[in-house]
């Protein structure tokens, strides 16, 4: 299934206070396409624009969304229509003007009959797909009445209709629609000109199988099955421009409603209304009509000529947070090793009596995992590594230390896990700044171990963490060979682990290994002997990232049943982590597995095995993510799942 705007396409042209800002792609039509491909939905356009630089952006700014735009039918010696929007501060208040001639040279890039080709259009729709229409133009008309798939309308203006009969406005909306969205002006209008009384009387006279009709601060009127529901508007947010608004509430009116299977339920419109308002608040935050979803594109003029005639774009190359990150990661780990945090943990009580809870959730629980370890090798102190949830489902009663690992200092179930806890017993391993952990959570400053130095002030940016796993893992390893008063250098130890990987793994991992992982989409994972953070990190990593999925086998546990997965599923691709030494059980294991095993081996056993495959687990997800030529730092997450990220309340 596809949601198919159809039109010609139109370029935006934005002025504030007589400068021009940049321009976008436009089209009420296509801007609910827009907000739709941004919600990851299958979407598509069937249009037609000039050959010239403004029918260029008009699709690159589809096609930067991920809309499938192979149906645009690019035209010969056409100007593109263009609109062109001008801002004017008032006192600190933006008020704006539309109009399709350009400020500055006073031409006009528009042309009145669509151009789209309703008969390559027709051949090309597909039974499942659903149709979007902002206009009841000739050809758009054609298409209407010539399929048979749920079809939706959005009709900002009824200048259009002033042509026709009444008859022959009911006929062109009579009984075509699954959804049709009026903005109150043009529902004034249809039942002032069709001589009806109230918005039901429009609604049976159409006949969709579902109405809303928009009406700015008002709020909202939705109609199902003859009956009226109306919606006031809570809050309107920071208003900065409204245009955009209407296309994007009926943007996700539509989502909701493919999600619901078109089944209008009165008892989740007051949801629906909800999830519209939110969207519409983002939108009139921003300027023009796609602010809220990708950035204006800057252009330069040509000589002297108007920038609404000939310009010049050039594309910013765009670059992987992933690599960025990647390429900082010896510098921000050694820069961890060496703060203030490496002392602050060296102060902490640690003896055999001690119980301690290690705390993370995300990247942060390889950390917490490998802390637990480390203290549990020292001390022959019980230690569990544990998710913040679980921390209150079980009796706490004989904890005496809680350890945190938050790469904000400020993450809220972590923080959460620990009431309860008296606030002398817990610590908290972070990149974040102390002072500001201290007002949010009340932990003493002595408790605090940032690892935030002067010249190491930056967090990662991107939602998967390279440093927020590797340094306080590599924290914890110091206090380790302080204590056992190693000899190893452990700034010479990352240098050296962190090149032999990068290299290593761009060995091990080729396009036909990651082939293999795509057609299987899903990786196992074996974990044990000093491997166990590695595994959690790269699973926590893979699934985050949402390419594959992960399955985690503790070695010996495999064998008691789970090879049947294994055998009948033909999902045989999988990870194997080991040390240098290698058991009879082992040797066995991996015989079994046979040749699809990957297999990332240390030179070193025990703890500092455990740390080095860890450096290898941020490699394999890195280069996983340049052969499949995407950041895998930087995900794409719905709104509706931000929202549990992002949840505040109770756990």
């Amino acid at each position: 299934m596809r949601i198919i705007s159809i039109g010609d396409l139109v370029t935006d042209y934005y002025y504030k206070d007589g400068k021009m800002v940049g321009i976008n792609g436009g089209m009420t039509s296509h801007n609910i396409i827009a907000n739709l491909a941004k919600m990851n939905i299958n979407t598509a356009v069937f249009g037609a624009c000039g050959d010239d630089p403004q029918g260029k952006i008009a699709i690159k700014s589809l096609e930067n969304l991920k809309v499938d735009i192979k149906n645009i039918n690019i035209l010969r010696n056409v100007r593109t229509r263009c609109f062109h929007v001008s801002y004017f501060d008032n006192d600190g208040e933006l008020t704006f003007t539309s109009k399709k001639r350009c400020p500055f040279c006073k031409n006009k890039k528009w042309y009145v009959d669509s151009l789209i080709d309703t008969n390559d259009i027709l051949k090309k729709i597909n039974d499942d797909d659903i149709l979007v229409f902002d206009n009841l133009n000739n050809k758009n008309q054609i298409i209407i009445d010539n399929t048979n798939n749920k079809k939706i309308i959005d009709l900002g203006q009824y200048f259009e209709l002033e042509d026709f009969s009444c008859k022959e406005i009911v006929d062109k909306l009579n009984n075509k629609f699954e959804i049709i969205n009026f903005n109150e002006r043009v529902s004034k209008y249809l039942i002032k000109r069709l001589d009806l009384n109230n918005d039901i009387e429009l609604y049976n006279a159409l006949k969709p199988n579902f109405m809303t009709i928009t009406r700015g601060e008002k709020g909202a009127t939705f109609i199902s099955k003859g009956i009226e529901y109306n919606f006031k508007l809570n809050s309107k947010g920071n208003v900065i421009d409204s245009t955009g608004a209407g296309d994007a509430f009926i943007s996700s009116i539509i989502k909701d409603c493919i999600q619901n299977n078109f089944n209008y339920d009165p008892i989740l419109f007051k949801k629906w209304y909800a999830n519209s308002n939110k969207l519409t608040s983002k939108v009139v935050s921003k300027m023009g009509a796609r602010g809220h979803i990708n950035a204006l594109f800057k252009i330069k003029k040509i000589n002297n000529e108007c920038a609404c005639d000939n310009f010049e774009y050039n594309e910013r190359k765009k670059i992987k947070r992933c690599n960025i990150n990647i390429n900082n990661l010896k510098t921000r780990i050694v820069n961890a090793v060496n703060s203030n945090a490496t002392k602050t943990l060296k102060n902490i009580d640690f003896n055999e009596n001690s119980n301690c809870l290690f705390v993370g959730t995300g990247g942060s629980y390889a950390g917490a995992y490998f802390a637990s370890k480390i203290i549990n090798i020292l001390y022959g102190s019980n230690t569990y590594p544990i998710y913040p949830r679980d921390v209150l489902y079980r009796n706490n009663k004989n904890i005496n230390k809680v350890i945190l690992f938050s790469y904000s200092g400020t993450t809220n179930d972590i923080i959460n896990s620990a009431k309860g806890i008296e606030m002398e017993n817990i610590y908290i391993v972070t990149k974040g700044e102390s002072q500001k952990i201290v007002l949010k959570t009340g932990i003493p400053s002595k408790n605090i171990l940032s690892y935030r130095t002067s010249s190491n002030k930056g967090k990662e940016r991107g939602f998967l963490s390279f440093e927020g796993a590797a340094a306080p893992a590599a924290i914890f390893l110091k206090y380790y060979l302080d204590k056992t008063n190693s000899s190893i250098d452990l700034n010479t130890f990352i240098d050296d682990r962190i090149q032999y990987w990068n290299k290593q793994i761009g060995k091990i991992i080729n396009k036909n290994i990651v082939s293999k992982m795509q057609t299987h989409k899903l990786i196992n994972l074996f974990r044990g002997d000093y491997t166990d953070v590695a595994c959690y990190d790269l699973e926590s990593k893979i699934i985050e990232s949402g390419i594959f999925n992960c399955i985690i086998h503790e070695k010996k546990n495999f064998s008691h049943g789970r090879f049947i997965n294994y055998e009948n599923l033909k999902n045989t691709v999988s990870v194997y982590f080991k040390q240098n030494s290698t058991t009879k059980y082992e040797e066995t294991l991996l015989k079994y597995l046979g040749n699809e095993n990957i297999i990332i081996e240390s030179k070193y056993n025990g703890i500092l095995a455990e740390f080095d495959l860890l450096i290898a687990s941020q490699f394999i997800v890195y280069h996983i993510g340049n052969i499949l030529n995407i950041d895998i730092s930087k995900p794409k997450y719905s709104e509706e799942a931000m929202e549990i990220y992002f949840y505040k309340g109770d756990l």
